[in-house]
């Protein structure tokens, strides 16, 4: 029996070894967890697995099985954090920046990280940071849950041992480097084993994996990577993809900047082409590096796709269709779209077409850093971190007062809420939110969040289909033709009905659903000819932006969805939201509006001291100028 009992204990000492070890870098043992009978993967050993799946119709976020708020909060500036605030009013779930290096954030801005990187000493990688960033959660919210965010910026020995490009800041890694990927891979690994073997691993939710200029994917020279390292890379791609196109070498990139409306080099395509997919087949590649070291079983997204916003083409952000037919991302990010730089009356929209994002069964995530009254430049708030003031342009002040703070955030709010998106707030240099009524809202609005998830059906009512097209910014010169995606938004948000927005490379699998549709773009890419065939042939009338009409007002969009008999909620030209069982409403100017519902519905307002209540086919509401108001229907 003594014996049968030490050897027991023994198993038990080898078993609890084994999962709490560190990965040692230089090591030849490979960290591998040690599973009872039956367990498949370590994340589940751990206590914990994520996934995303489809909930009343939009995908979703689960955790061990169940749906989950995605709603979280995270800073950069973590040493005034407000981690507590958040998680007393019923947040648990958090980001935390995790880096690779100490280097910059963002080349055009120069800001840099607000602590040293893991892989800065080549011949000693420092987790320490991560470890107490990790700790300073759990302290705060002991049962949180937290998706780090990981910047994959190369360290400078790494830059001084390798090729990369020139950006404002020196030398930077090539986001098409072979040596880049299989490095940077290598140290994702480090990572996520050295999260495995950790004591706070069944709090890990998940990864987002960052990378490029502002971690957000884009070439560090924002110029395509185009310098003579990328040539070697860039003759590999079309041998592969174009053996008989005869074209080698660098193209002429002045030529984006021509007369006219397009170019006709395909050469210059092809290009920006390879400077986007090979960003895309980046991000694939290391999200199944965090797939394997997680056993599939955490979630997996990036920033990326962003063919909405950022419509030059040197940035690398356009090659989408990559990722939606990745297997190894569940989920997609952007900031609340700066367009008119946050202009407080427009409808702040993801950055990337976000209904192609749902199709594909992925989540989109937003990450909403709204600037505040409590905001301040970051030479104000933590001088050490900016002192050339480098970060002191308009997008980065504060609004003007509470009232303003508020309206913005529950219009951010809402939007999720209608669209089914997750989110963050992200108080960037901390302490945005540090407002009694503020905090109180931010509880009441992930109590919504979280009463939402059992609602049957949360798919989108739109009877409006709106179609970007990504692979057009290859071959268009003209800036406001290319912009017209850009702005055009502006007028969408105005419209009083809903609209869904895709890649118009989904055109064929979603245009039955709708009554209405509007192109983004007039050029006769492959995907644009199919979708023009198919109206052709099924006598569809559209509505396209083009080089004689580059945008439509409101008005000339609400009677182009009214002729194709799509129901207008509200003609007052102010930024309205309904489905999955909610409305809201923001207008710029304030007054009384009028919205009008198909059948008679009872409707309760939310986030209200004094809640209007009523029933009918039509509710009139009172705004202050730049307010929100947001609305249950009962039923």
């Amino acid at each position: 029996m003594i014996n049968r009992i030490i050897g027991f204990f023994l198993v038990l000492i080898t078993a609890f070894s084994g999962l709490f070890s560190v990965y040692s870098p230089g090591s030849e043992i490979e960290f591998r967890a040690e599973y009872p009978a039956g367990e498949r993967d370590m994340a589940k050993y751990r206590g914990i697995y994520t996934y995303v799946d489809n909930l009343g119709g939009v995908p979703s976020l689960f955790v061990n099985g169940e749906p989950f708020p995605a709603a979280a909060y995270m800073t950069y500036l973590e040493e005034y954090n407000n981690y507590d605030l958040f998680a007393g009013c019923g947040y648990n779930l958090f980001s935390v920046p995790v880096l690779f290096s100490g280097r910059w954030i963002s080349s055009t801005e120069l800001f840099k990280p607000f602590h040293g990187g893991i892989f800065d000493d080549k011949t000693a990688p420092d987790f320490s940071s991560l470890d107490s960033s990790i700790e300073r959660i759990l302290a705060a919210c002991p049962d949180a849950y937290i998706f780090p965010r990981v910047n994959m910026s190369m360290p400078l020995w790494w830059i001084e041992e390798n090729l990369g490009c020139t950006d404002g800041t020196g030398v930077r890694e090539s986001l098409f480097s072979s040596e880049y990927r299989e490095t940077a891979a290598d140290m994702l690994r480090r990572v996520i084993r050295h999260i495995n073997g950790s004591a706070y691993a069944s709090h890990i939710a998940g990864y987002q994996l960052a990378g490029g200029n502002t971690e957000e994917w884009f070439h560090f020279d924002m110029n395509a990577g185009c310098c003579e390292n990328a040539e070697d890379e860039f003759n590999a791609y079309l041998k592969k993809h174009y053996p008989d196109c005869g074209f080698s070498g660098l193209p002429d990139l002045p030529l984006l900047k021509g007369k006219g409306t397009y170019h006709k080099d395909e050469h210059l395509a092809r290009y920006l082409e390879f400077a986007s997919n090979a960003v895309a087949d980046d991000i694939c590649y290391f999200s199944s590096v965090a797939k394997e070291e997680t056993g599939r079983n955490l979630v997996v997204g990036t920033f990326y796709g962003y063919s909405l916003e950022v419509t030059v083409p040197l940035h690398g952000t356009h090659s989408l269709r990559t990722l939606l037919d990745c297997d190894d991302i569940d989920f997609i990010c952007s900031p609340n779209s700066y367009i008119g730089t946050r202009n407080m009356d427009y409808d702040w929209t993801e950055m990337y077409p976000a209904d192609s994002v749902r199709l594909h069964g992925k989540l989109c995530m937003q990450e909403c850093d709204i600037r505040t009254h409590l905001t301040k430049l970051l030479s104000e708030a933590a001088p050490e971190y900016d002192e050339g003031g480098n970060l002191n342009a308009e997008v980065w002040h504060p609004l003007e007062n509470k009232e303003q703070s508020v309206s913005m955030i529950r219009k951010s709010f809402s939007r999720q809420l209608i669209r089914g998106n997750g989110f963050w707030w992200f108080d960037m240099w901390g302490g945005w939110y540090n407002d009694p009524g503020i905090i109180s809202d931010m509880g009441s609005m992930r109590d919504i969040l979280s009463a939402s998830l059992s609602r049957e059906d949360r798919a989108s009512k739109a009877e409006t289909a709106v179609f970007a097209d990504e692979s057009m910014y290859k071959y268009v010169t003209d800036c406001s033709l290319r912009n017209a995606a850009h702005y055009m938004r502006a007028q969408l948000g105005f419209m009083g009905t809903p609209y869904d927005i895709y890649d118009v490379s989904d055109f064929e699998a979603v245009y039955g659903r709708y009554k209405a549709i509007i192109f983004l773009s007039e050029l006769k890419t492959q995907s644009m000819k199919r979708a023009l065939e198919i109206c052709k042939e099924k006598k569809i009338k559209y509505i396209s932006v083009s080089g004689s009409k580059k945008e439509y007002s409101a008005k000339e969009l609400r009677a182009y969805c009214e002729s194709r008999g799509v129901h207008i909620y509200c003609d007052s030209d102010d930024v309205f939201y309904i489905g999955g069982g909610y409305f809201a409403l923001h207008s710029g100017e304030g007054g009384v509006r009028a919205v009008r519902f198909e059948r008679d519905v009872s409707f309760r307002e939310l986030l209200s001291d004094d809640p209007l209540t009523g029933r009918g086919k039509t509710a009139e509401i009172t705004l202050k100028p730049n307010e929100t108001k947001l609305f249950e229907i009962i039923q």
